[in-house]
């Protein structure tokens, strides 16, 4: 990566880590520190926001240049120059997300039991940024991650197949596909793939889903572009064997290529999942505003 992009990055908020990996500490996790809020993940799953690292083992690394990503799309490539061992990556992860938190020691506002929980992280997103699936040790990661006592997430567009098939074997706590549309037409439009072969692998990724003890799908809609024909949804989704859905609004912040008026409110992604869940024949269990 070019010393000009690593200082525009870090101006972002991001701490890059070894050749192709970096966190970034997450809103979620700042106000959980503050006393404030906890992100979905906490309410959903009772992972604690305060001591979860939002990483990603493929900074610039992606199949598909989605418009609603608030990711710099315009930088990403596929390929990885040297590829970095999963030991090497989360010592730096951990060393980066616990520096970065240090400076909450001069806030008197903090919760100083969560501050203090929080430079002993127990989570590991991978969902920060890029196809984490391209990372080649990504088996070895999920492993290195258990190894030290914590939790995994892993977030995946789902066009690599064939490491989900390696991740069978290992299992990280929770795998998330991304269903980014509800047919291919609409998936060429708005997703970009850098090949037209893409979609039939998305397919092929979420037949795998029922491999795992915590297998999830997300949608992250919106309008006039993905946020349509549930049936569509329905037809893909009845014969998938997911543990959870999870549906988001698209939020118009950073490079994210939709207006303002593309983002969902609450209500209109509570009313397109009932649609959504009625269609499948499952309930809406659960919502964080």
């Amino acid at each position: 990566m070019k010393e000009i992009r690593k200082k525009d990055l870090e101006k972002q908020g991001y701490r890059l880590v070894g050749n192709h990996s970096g966190i970034k500490v997450c809103l979620w996790c700042k106000k959980a520190i503050r006393g404030e809020d906890t992100c979905y993940k906490y309410k959903f799953y009772g992972i604690n926001s305060w001591r979860c690292i939002q990483a990603s083992v493929t900074q610039d690394i992606c199949t598909l240049n989605c418009d609603w990503c608030w990711r710099d799309v315009s930088k990403t490539k596929v390929n990885f120059g040297k590829t970095d061992k999963p030991k090497e990556i989360l010592d730096g992860f951990i060393r980066e997300q616990v520096l970065y938190l240090q400076g909450f020691k001069g806030n008197k506002d903090v919760n100083k039991k969560r501050l203090e929980e929080s430079f002993k992280p127990k989570h590991v997103a991978l969902s920060l940024t890029g196809e984490t699936c391209l990372y080649s040790k990504l088996p070895e990661m999920v492993e290195e991650i258990k190894g030290r006592g914590m939790t995994s997430f892993i977030v995946t567009n789902g066009t690599v197949p064939e490491m989900i098939k390696k991740l069978i074997k290992v299992k990280p706590t929770q795998l998330y596909i991304t269903l980014p549309t509800p047919n291919k037409s609409i998936f060429m439009k708005v997703c970009k793939p850098k090949n037209d072969k893409l979609w039939d692998k998305i397919l092929k990724s979420l037949s795998f889903l029922g491999s795992f003890d915590r297998g999830t799908v997300r949608l992250t809609l919106a309008k006039n572009a993905n946020m349509l024909n549930v049936e569509d949804y329905v037809n893909i989704l009845k014969d998938v064997d997911f543990k959870f859905l999870e549906t988001k609004a698209f939020m118009p912040v950073g490079f994210s290529k939709l207006p303002y008026e593309a983002m969902p409110m609450h209500e209109e992604i509570r009313k397109f999942s009932e649609e959504l869940a009625e269609g499948l024949g499952v309930k809406v269990i659960d919502e964080k505003k």
